[in-house]
């Protein structure tokens, strides 16, 4: 192959590989309605899908794998590697930055949706690198024919994989953070990075089947299409789940914190855009700042106040929850949006 088709190739793979990874990142964090995560922790989730991860999933891979001759059939080895051994290995390795975050920036991992969000930003990170690679093996091995395919296979029919693979262990991460049970703070996790595992392995299973059966490939089909929806149903209903903390967490704080106009905008989409547009035409860009700052310390305070409820006494959150009531407070006057 030529330089020029070598360069050329290159440019393409890289266009077809970051391109609508990161036009998928940008779409599901618009889609957390009512608090947006930290676009710099955002960043730094995909970032860890797209190389700290990669690496690790690569150095393990390497030195865990199993030759093929031990299975005595080189279809049997391709499985095990592919649908025992690698889907593993990467989940755990998207999995670290996601604990990371939990840990590191507790304030900012609230509930379910906020671990769908990072897995899957993870996951598109993850995807990007795995993709471009891929793309360039196929061209070196089977030219634009082979390239074109792949292309096809991994950034359009099975884009969304990395992303809703690891989904499923942020759900797990997430929905811990609001039970009370200690034995299931650790339990729910596990489950979510098992079904993370599981959907990734049948994935693996029917795309390396499919060498030898073509309609293995449904397999895969089966993988994506369930796993995607049951994943976009978990982020609808989070959705819904934090509109209902919102009424029923800042009920009591209207006539103190919150004016009965502010209530009510809080707990819809709508509402907080006509906040917003009302900041912005009593007070331009400032008011537009005070607006939304406004409505993300009264969303983080009615989401402490549902963990506190779910869990018991907290003093890490009950000085969080006063932090919080204090600067809503400083933005009391004059008022952040709705009068």
């Amino acid at each position: 192959m030529d330089g020029v088709t070598l360069i050329l190739g290159f440019l393409l793979s890289f266009l077809v590989a970051v391109v609508p990874t990161m036009l998928w990142a940008v779409f599901v964090w618009w889609c957390d309605r009512y608090e947006r995560e930290p676009i710099p922790l955002a960043l730094a989730a995909f970032f860890w899908g797209a190389v700290p991860a990669v690496i690790m999933a690569l150095v393990f891979e390497m030195t865990l794998d199993v030759p093929a001759a031990l299975f005595g059939s080189e279809t049997i080895g391709a499985v095990a590697s592919s649908s025992a051994i690698a889907p593993v290995i990467e989940e755990f390795a998207k999995g670290v930055a996601l604990l990371l975050i939990l840990l590191l920036w507790p304030g900012e991992f609230d509930d379910l949706l906020d671990g769908l969000l990072y897995g899957a930003l993870i996951g598109f990170g993850f995807a990007m690198t795995e993709n471009l690679l891929y793309f360039m093996g196929a061209l070196l091995e089977g030219g634009w024919q082979a390239w074109s395919m792949t292309v096809l296979m991994r950034s359009v029919v099975f884009g969304l994989n990395h992303a809703f693979f690891t989904a499923f262990t942020g759900a797990g991460l997430g929905y811990a953070r609001s039970v009370s049970s200690r034995g299931a703070r650790f339990a729910v996790p596990l489950l979510g990075l098992a079904a993370a595992i599981f959907f990734h392995a049948v994935h693996n299973l029917g795309a390396t089947l499919t060498t030898e059966n073509v309609p293995a490939i449904l397999l895969s089909f089966f993988s994506a299409v369930s796993g995607v929806l049951l994943v976009a149903g978990m982020f609808w209903l989070a959705l819904r789940q934090e509109s209902r903390w919102l009424r029923t967490e800042l009920a009591d704080e209207v006539g103190g914190l919150l004016m009965a106009p502010e209530y009510d905008a809080l707990g819809s989409v709508s509402g907080r855009r006509r906040m917003v547009a009302e900041a912005r035409r009593a007070g331009g860009g400032a008011g537009v700042r005070a607006a939304r700052q406004f409505q993300r310390l009264a969303t983080e305070l009615a989401f402490c106040k549902h963990r506190l409820h779910r869990r018991g006494q907290d003093e890490a959150l009950a000085r969080r929850m006063a932090g919080l009531r204090a600067q809503l407070a400083v933005l009391r006057t004059p008022p952040a949006g709705l009068s």
